[in-house]
C-alpha cells in the first residue's frame, strides 16, 4: 500500500501502518541493492516521516511517541556523515555556477576537494549493524500500539500545531535572519509538507497546490542552511585559503537571494492564522 493514508482506510490506524511500514522499509534497505548514497537518503527519508507521523501520535501516546522519536533520530544521526559530505560538495557547486566563469572566487578547488571527501565518506564503513539495532528496538517498542485511535482528531490537531509552529519559526526567522532559526523554520516547512502528502486523499484538492510550493520553500531554506554550512567550513579551514574572502562574498550573495525568494513565498503561505489554515485543511 502507498505511503497515503487511504481514502477509506481509518486515520487512526493508516497511520500506526505508516510507522510500522517505514520502520520495517528502511531497516531492510540497509541491506539492499542500490548505490550506498541513494540507500543512505531514502532510509533518512523514511525516518523522517517516521518522525512526522510519531509526533501526530504523541497526544495519544504520550512518552512512548517521544521516545519512539529518539530511537529514530539516534539511528538517523549514525548514518548523517556522508550526507552532509554530500551537501557541502553539492553547495560548492552550486556556488561556482552562480559565481560565473569569469571568476569563480577560487571555488574550482573548493569543489575539487569537497568532492573528494564525499567520496572518501561514501567508502568509508557505515554502522549498518547499530542502525539496525536501534531501528529494530524502536519496531519492538511499538509492536503493539493499540489501532482504534480518534484518527481524524490526531491528524486535524497535527496540522494546525504543525502550521502555527512554521508560521512563529518565520516570523522569528525575518526579525533574526540567524542561521538557527531559518533551519528551524526548514524543519517545521518539511514536517508541515510531510503531514499534507500522507493525509492528501482525505483533504481538500486545492491543497496540492501548497504542497508543492511548500516543497519549494523547504528546497530554498535548505540551500540557504547548506551554504551557511559550507561558509563556516570555509572559514574555519586550517588551510586558509586565499580567496577566502571572495568565496564568503558569493556565498553571502546567494543566501540573500534565497532568502528573499523564501521569504516572499512564506509570506504567502504563512500569511493566514492558523485556524483559517485549519478550516481550509479540514479532514474528511
Amino acid at each position: 500500500m502507498a505511503h497515503r493514508i487511504g481514502e477509506k482506510e481509518p486515520i487512526g490506524e493508516a497511520l500506526v501502518r505508516l510507522v510500522r511500514d517505514d520502520l520495517e522499509r528502511a531497516r531492510h534497505a540497509l541491506a539492499g541493492r542500490q548505490s550506498r548514497e541513494r540507500r543512505i537518503h531514502r532510509i533518512r527519508q523514511r525516518l523522517k516521516r517516521v518522525r512526522s507521523v510519531l509526533a501526530v501520535l504523541k497526544p495519544a501516546l504520550g512518552e512512548r511517541a517521544t521516545h519512539a522519536r529518539h530511537g529514530v533520530a539516534s539511528a538517523a544521526r549514525l548514518l548523517a556523515g556522508a550526507r552532509d559530505a554530500d551537501a557541502a560538495a553539492a553547495s560548492a557547486r552550486e556556488l561556482r555556477a552562480a559565481a560565473g566563469a569569469a571568476d569563480d572566487a577560487g571555488l574550482d578547488r573548493v569543489v575539487a576537494s569537497l568532492t573528494a571527501a564525499a567520496e572518501d565518506a561514501h567508502h568509508r564503513a557505515t554502522p549498518v549493524d547499530e542502525v539496525r539495532r536501534r531501528l529494530a528496538a524502536v519496531e519492538a517498542d511499538i509492536a503493539d500500539l493499540p489501532r482504534h485511535l480518534h484518527g481524524e482528531a490526531l491528524l486535524a490537531d497535527a496540522l494546525e500545531h504543525s502550521y502555527r509552529k512554521g508560521r512563529h519559526a518565520m516570523a522569528e526567522a525575518t526579525t533574526s535572519l540567524s542561521t538557527p532559526d531559518l533551519h528551524r523554520w526548514r524543519k517545521a516547512v518539511k514536517d508541515l509538507w510531510h503531514l499534507l502528502a500522507l493525509a492528501e486523499k482525505r483533504l481538500p484538492k486545492g491543497l496540492a497546490d501548497e504542497r508543492d510550493d511548500l516543497a519549494r520553500l523547504g528546497e530554498l531554506l535548505g540551500q540557504d542552511h547548506d551554504h551557511a554550512i559550507l561558509a563556516e567550513k570555509l572559514a574555519l579551514s586550517p588551510e586558509g585559503d586565499p580567496a577566502l574572502m571572495r568565496q564568503l562574498a558569493v556565498i553571502a550573495r546567494e543566501r540573500r537571494r534565497l532568502e528573499r525568494e523564501a521569504f516572499a513565498l512564506g509570506a504567502r503561505l504563512y500569511g493566514p492564522k492558523a485556524k483559517r489554515f485549519a478550516k481550509a485543511a479540514k479532514v474528511r
